[in-house]
């Protein structure tokens, strides 16, 4: 099978197995899903011993890449920004003083690394986000911008999270989307009809 790197971030001092961990989370919503061996999935580590300090936010960060980190970051460890402890609190109970203050997380410039890209934005809580990451130019403190430099870079959101875009924004895109459909339906198609071809038939019996 292929390998996977998640676009998420780690909270150092976790145990892989905590629930709260993204460990757990990754490999239980998504890598126990899917046709992969174990030994060639690799989430970070964020209790390797020779670390000393190592989706898009409604802010516009990406993994744990908080406004003003360097668009050109490597995997290291970054201090969270408040917003970002109190917005985690609510899966440590609401205790602040459980949330880990640091994570690790793979850069901006790690994920621009990548053949391809795709970011899921949802809800209207984070409309301002996508309107920087299209609509305005790149910037440090929007680090989803940086992804307008991508060439294979697909953003996929909900109606609620255009609310901050130009309404001939919306319409452009969702014209692009009409003529890409016209485009692939053939194609799957002719794969759906060279599958039931290759399916072997069934005797006749009385």
């Amino acid at each position: 099978g292929e390998e996977y790197i998640p676009v998420r971030a780690l909270l150092p001092g976790l145990p892989r197995d905590h629930p709260e961990s993204y460990h757990s989370f990754m490999w239980n919503n998504f890598f126990k899903h899917i046709d992969i061996l174990a030994e060639n999935v690799h989430i970070l580590d964020g209790n390797a011993a020779d670390l000393q300090a190592e989706c898009i936010g409604p802010d516009g960060h990406i993994a744990f890449n908080e406004p003003g980190s360097s668009l050109v970051s490597r995997t290291r460890v970054k201090t969270l920004a408040m917003d970002t402890i109190l917005a985690n609190a609510r899966f440590f109970d609401g205790d602040l003083s459980k949330v880990p203050t640091m994570a690790l997380t793979v850069g901006v410039g790690t994920v621009m690394d990548a053949r391809e890209v795709m970011i899921l934005i949802t809800g209207a809580h984070k409309a301002f986000a996508l309107y920087k990451a299209i609509e305005e130019g790149v910037n440090h403190m929007w680090t989803v911008s940086a992804f307008q430099q991508h060439p294979k870079t697909v953003f996929v959101c909900d109606e609620d999270a255009t609310l901050e875009l130009k309404v001939k924004t919306v319409k452009y895109f969702k014209g692009l989307m009409l003529v890409h459909n016209k485009l692939v339906e053939p194609l799957y198609s002719m794969k759906e009809t060279e599958a039931e071809r290759s399916q072997p038939k069934k005797p006749y019996s009385d």
